[in-house]
């Protein structure tokens, strides 16, 4: 029998989110244990593999555990027709239907606010953090079931502590054991109380969502259909994990057409209480819009997620000055990413559409508190890219490829959407009633692209490209001839350039970039193009007594851009995509040569801010 435990060990038995939320669930129990006894509640969440373990910063003395009162592992929840007849009196349930309408009663705030400038004053208090896990079990029916864990919970009473001390024994135990860890439980809350433990329950999908309309895989192969089932332990810890930490939402699936998504936070090695903190402080005040379709709801959640982390890292205690090496760290050294289910709506019942998990942008990395400053500023960027795009608005492939971008690991992901990204903005410009287009700017394209070098083995950098003033002067060549073209706005109002939009640019030359040869024509066609277009021009200003404010490559350029194709570390195909990326970026300084007072430099600036 043991007296103490250091830590806590949770096998990963079902290969889900159903593994984290139990030891989320775990991981709540343990915090009131400490502080109710020890009152120091430092955990450590610890991901090894096979297991999770919450490590302790002090030993748990288990003797003064079973002397625990009676708590609430979780609330139960209600809604309007749940049945209440089982909550007493002196119980204060969850009520959906008032967390609801407080949520949207802030939500309606932070959307009228710009428009009507009402003051930080002027709030309503943040939601609850887990008025969404509540809203869910409602309306996927499940409110029964979870309220049907906590009675159990509840009837024992006195024998409470009991079985938190079971539970973390057997929970404190590393080494292999023939029987489950609920098994263990069991064996041991008998021997402290020669009673039983709470009888099996229903494993309904929110909490197994392996479960194929409430039946279990294995028996889907026979006749029989009986509800599958759980251990009554295990599931009260995965209803607490779910209840306390989970992320859901409702998102758009079609017109009038709403699915569930849900997602619990894959820790690495961070404490309980910056896990916490992070996931309050995103559910509360900027969670992710589900009403745009799931590929914008996986993104942005990637995105402010990660922008909420970075308010907890390290390095935003280190001064640029002193920058130590140890402290630079990826997103991903603390969490590792998201895991959740999709449950697709039929009718008034919903079924498991989807298990799906979310990377995190491990190349964001910073090492000193300018580094965060910097991310932050590259996470705005993106947001507002993508929050300007919806599947309402015929956007979903483009969401799609840039999820893809952000949810994995490699610099490629971007491309295929900076492509697509660039015909949009092209697109948008031209029609005069569509608002301006988001721009990514140059300067977070360095930040990204630095980050990314920081990644590779190889004995190259991506920078040898985007730092050359050959590459840098045809990308903006490329800007000038598409981005700052034709009719913009301005400070001012809108102006008409003297030259004209190119249309289809980034298609003409990312289709052409497998080929060295062919993509050298395609560009050398546009910079022909462009040289004759500066000419005619130029003509015309000289008898105005003016001069041509715009780039004008020279065949050196050309030749500083050829020789970074022919080079094999690089090849036509990075070239020809980071031309295009930064050619229809933002460039807030001109270039070294170039003149200072070019209409990018000094009118142009709404065409990058938000309408």
């Amino acid at each position: 029998m043991q007296n103490s435990v250091t830590a806590l060990y949770v096998p990963k038995r079902y290969g889900n989110y159903a593994d984290t939320f139990l030891m989320l669930g775990l991981a709540v129990l343990a915090e009131y244990a400490l502080e109710e006894t020890q009152k120091k509640t430092e955990i450590q969440l610890i991901d090894e593999g096979t297991h999770y373990r919450l490590q302790f910063k002090q030993e748990m003395d288990l003797e003064t555990i079973k002397d625990l009162k009676y708590t609430n592992l979780f609330p139960p929840v209600v809604g309007d027709k749940t049945d209440k007849s089982n909550i007493p009196n002196e119980v204060k349930p969850f009520d959906t239907v008032e967390q609801s309408k407080a949520r949207k009663l802030y939500r309606d705030y932070q959307y009228s606010r710009k428009k009507l400038d009402l003051l930080p004053e002027d709030a309503p208090a943040p939601p609850d953090a887990r008025t969404q896990n509540g809203v869910i079990l409602t309306s996927m029916r499940h409110d029964r079931n979870h309220n049907g864990l906590w009675e159990e919970g509840y009837k024992l009473g006195e024998q409470f502590g009991h079985l938190v001390r079971a539970i973390f024994e057997a929970f404190g135990q590393n080494q292999q054991n023939p029987i489950s860890k609920a098994e263990q439980v069991a064996e041991i809350f008998k021997q402290h109380t020669k009673n039983k433990m709470p009888a099996q329950e229903s494993s309904v999908k929110i909490f197994m969502p392996t479960g194929v309309q409430g039946v279990n895989r294995v028996k889907t192969d026979n006749n029989k259909t009986d509800s599958q089932k759980d251990d009554w332990v295990t599931l009260w810890l995965i209803a607490a994990g779910l209840f306390e930490y989970g992320l859901a939402e409702r998102v758009k699936v079609g017109e009038s057409s709403y699915d569930w998504r849900v997602v619990s936070l894959e820790p690495k090695d961070i404490s309980l209480y910056e896990y916490r903190s992070i996931l309050d402080e995103l559910r509360k005040t900027s969670p992710p819009s589900g009403g745009h379709g799931v590929a914008r709801f996986d993104a942005e959640l990637v995105l402010k997620f990660t922008q909420q982390l970075l308010n907890y890292h390290p390095a935003k205690e280190q001064p640029e000055t002193q920058p130590r090496r140890r402290l630079r760290k990826s997103v991903k050294n603390f969490v590792t990413g998201f895991s959740g289910t999709h449950f697709g709506s039929k009718g008034q019942v919903y079924g498991v559409k989807e298990l799906f998990s979310l990377g995190l942008p491990d190349w964001i990395d910073p090492e000193s508190s300018q580094d965060i400053k910097d991310y932050l500023v590259v996470i705005q960027e993106h947001l507002s890219v993508i929050q300007s795009l919806s599947a309402d608005e015929g956007h979903s492939e483009l969401l799609a490829a840039y999820r893809d971008f952000i949810t994995g690991n490699e610099l490629e992901s971007f491309f295929p959407f900076q492509r697509s990204y660039a015909d949009y903005i092209v697109r948008q410009l031209a029609n005069s009633k569509a608002s301006n287009p988001r721009l990514f700017s140059q300067e977070g394209l360095n930040i990204m692209i630095q980050s990314f070098n920081r990644k590779k083995d190889d004995d190259w950098s991506i920078t040898d490209i985007t730092q050359n003033q050959g590459f840098l002067r045809i990308a903006r060549a490329i800007n000038s001839a598409t981005v700052y073209a034709g009719k913009i706005t301005t400070k001012s109002g809108p102006i008409e350039l003297d030259w004209q939009r190119n249309y289809g640019l980034a298609q003409r030359l990312t289709s052409q970039a497998g080929s060295k040869k062919d993509f050298i024509i395609e560009l050398t066609s546009f910079l022909t193009l462009y040289e004759n277009e500066n000419l005619r021009i130029t003509e015309q200003l000289q008898k105005e007594g003016k001069t041509l404010m715009r780039v004008w490559p020279t065949k050196e350029d050309l030749d500083k851009v050829i020789a970074l194709i022919n080079d094999e570390r690089f090849g036509s195909s990075l070239v020809a995509n980071l031309l295009v990326a930064y050619g229809y970026s933002r460039w807030n300084k001109p270039l070294k040569d170039e003149p200072s007072d070019t209409p990018i430099e000094a009118d142009t600036d709404d065409l990058h801010t938000d309408n």
